[in-house]
């Protein structure tokens, strides 16, 4: 079976008129993306949970480039108002997080998203498979997790997500360290039961002391479990869910 989606893990480039990304040609709002691409799950080596060194790769994630000015996004608020209950209330009565400008466009503002995982779901809200990567980076993935979860479109997102998951789940760690948060948010979010497992043992019993969940949406009752909870019971993560 042919997958709609390309192959290339590259956000679509930057849009020729007034707005950096046209998601929609005739959109009625801009998003306003300020302090784009902002530090993400940063990552304290001194951490006491922290019982792992660090490797060239994750030391060379939290050093990514913002970029010094903000971004904007031409979207439809018909495609976001369906998918998201976030974006339905933002856009309901007078539209009071909103801005009218010249152009007779609202303008809504948000930030810190990174850009890339910000314009992937963007796309996937509008319809616009063929601007949908088939695979992403786990950092990435993460990143659209926490979008996902902020946003409430896990339906929207979850054809998508499959194949995500699917390209990345053999390269799951068995070491308590960033990525394995990584993946304990990203099984959190897409509710994958055996991904969620692996995750979550691992950091319980591997970590040295009290585990932060570094500003990602997993539940503190979660993050924190005793080793007598997770030990031994296959059935836990469902409960969990």
């Amino acid at each position: 079976m042919t997958s709609p989606f390309p192959s290339s893990t590259q956000p679509a480039e930057h849009g020729s008129g007034p707005y950096d990304y046209e998601i929609a040609p005739n959109g009625d709002v801009v998003l306003i993306l300020n302090r784009p691409n902002a530090p993400f799950a940063a990552w304290d080596w001194n951490d006491p949970a922290v019982s792992t060194s660090a490797t060239s790769a994750e030391n060379d994630l939290l050093k990514s480039p913002a970029p010094a000015h903000s971004i904007t996004f031409l979207v439809s608020s018909h495609h976001l108002r369906l998918a998201s209950s976030v974006f339905s209330a933002a856009f309901a009565g007078p539209w009071s997080e909103s801005v009218l400008a010249g152009d007779g466009r609202h303008r809504i503002a948000t930030e810190d998203w990174d850009v890339e995982a910000f314009l992937i779901l963007l796309n996937i809200l509008h319809g616009r498979n063929n601007r949908v990567p088939t695979a992403v980076t786990l950092e990435t993935l993460c990143k659209i997790s926490v979008l996902v979860d902020y946003y409430r479109v896990h339906e929207a997102v979850r054809f998508p997500s499959m194949h995500w998951l699917n390209g990345l789940r053999d390269s799951i760690p068995r070491t308590y360290r960033r990525e394995m948060l990584l993946w304990m948010c990203i099984s959190w979010v897409f509710q994958d039961d055996f991904l969620f497992r692996v995750a979550t043992e691992t950091t319980i019993l591997e970590s040295t002391g009290p585990v932060s969940a570094r500003q990602l949406p997993i539940p503190e009752r979660v993050i924190n479990l005793p080793r007598s909870q997770n030990q031994n019971n296959a059935s836990w993560p469902k409960r969990i869910f």
